[in-house]
């Protein structure tokens, strides 16, 4: 049934009176988390994953959507959020439609309807938008802003550097794609855990990232694979200014002073557009290389002269959206090294990421 905003708290209120009523469960809520839905189609894939993080953070979520149209209007509909569907309450669950100019109505009553003194969380789902200032407006009032780089063109790293920046301490900024990167930060370096390994490390020459492009992919990297090697060069402490880039037929390689990155379009159908399958890296005689055998298979291997380094095997934990968006909630602070790797992947990128053209 869908209500006008004015009506929103009296029926959460109605709901959860009845809820307590017959012994579903005490009004527990810790924060606020608001899901700006950037395409219609992205409206059901949101609000399962609102429904399976409530579990573990029983919150009030607020799912944004608007449409083209000419008279603007915005009304919501109220539910609670179940365990399992049918158990327990554990939050509130709201949805805003906005039908044309009513979209910029969006941040005024999302901050209108969040709990008071508690976090509030924007997600934002999708790609974002150019020459759009909706996303600025809603992280006004938010302690942590969540994005997915990974939905984004290459240009986007810029963009979301930017907003770091802006953000001076004001909220953390936390991105689902680089969450899904640290297990193969780890394992890279697991690469140099000893006094072999470490000596490899300033002679590293060559780092090659294979990815699955998108179909008719036109960028050089996929964000994944460049917000990568931006973390490679800042952990180098390479400057960004000194890319120098070339490209093929699928693929593309960029000179960072001593250091090359080669990127290989290497498409798979049994993982995400964009995702990095194999990673190598060349140091002299010095070998290392982590490839992505299936959904969490991994095989490692280091080959340094003088060393025995079997290969192994490695699994990788749970990538999917729920579980990356409860680690997000449950450590809201800033991430330095992210904010780094952001700034530093922009920059090398910037020559080959396609411009923003005003209309």
């Amino acid at each position: 049934m869908k209500l006008s905003l004015d009506e929103v708290e009296r029926e959460i209120a109605r709901q959860w009176g009845e809820a307590e009523h017959t012994g579903g469960g005490a009004r527990v809520q810790l924060l606020t988390l608001v899901a700006m839905v950037s395409e219609p189609g992205l409206l059901g894939r949101a609000q399962g994953v609102l429904s399976e993080l409530v579990r573990a953070q029983p919150c009030r979520t607020i799912v944004a959507v608007w449409s083209a149209g000419e008279s603007p209007s915005m009304t919501a509909e109220v539910a609670l959020h179940r365990m399992g569907g049918t158990g327990p309450v554990c939050g509130d669950a709201i949805t805003l439609e906005a039908v044309g100019a009513a979209r910029e109505w969006l941040p005024g009553n999302a901050d209108r309807l969040a709990l008071p003194d508690l976090p509030v969380c924007v997600w934002w789902v999708g790609d974002l938008p150019d020459h759009d200032d909706l996303f600025d407006q809603m992280v006004v009032g938010a302690d942590l802003v969540v994005v997915n780089s990974g939905e984004m063109d290459l240009r986007d790293l810029e963009k979301l550097a930017s907003i770091a920046t802006r953000s001076q301490g004001r909220y953390a900024l936390a991105d689902l794609t680089w969450i899904r990167l640290r297990t193969l930060q780890d394992w890279i370096a697991r690469f140099f855990d000893d006094a072999e390994g470490q000596a490899c490390l300033p002679g590293l020459q060559k780092v090659t990232v294979d990815f699955s492009p998108r179909p008719d992919e036109k960028d050089a990297a996929s964000t994944q694979a460049g917000l990568f090697f931006g973390w490679i060069a800042t952990a180098l402490g390479i400057a960004p200014e000194l890319a120098e880039w070339t490209r093929g037929d699928g693929w593309a390689e960029v000179k960072l002073g001593r250091l090359v990155g080669r990127f290989e379009h290497k498409p798979r159908p049994d993982v995400r557009h964009g995702v990095i399958t194999r990673v190598a890296l060349e140091a002299g005689p010095a070998r290392f290389e982590i490839e992505r055998l299936q959904e969490r298979t991994y095989r490692w291997s280091r080959d340094v002269p003088g060393v025995a380094s079997p290969p192994q095997t490695l699994r990788a934990g749970a990538f999917e959206e729920p579980v990356l968006l409860t680690r997000c909630v449950e450590r809201p602070k800033r991430d330095a090294m992210l904010e780094k790797s952001l700034q530093v992947s922009s920059r090398i990128v910037r020559p080959v990421a396609p411009q923003l053209v005003r209309a």
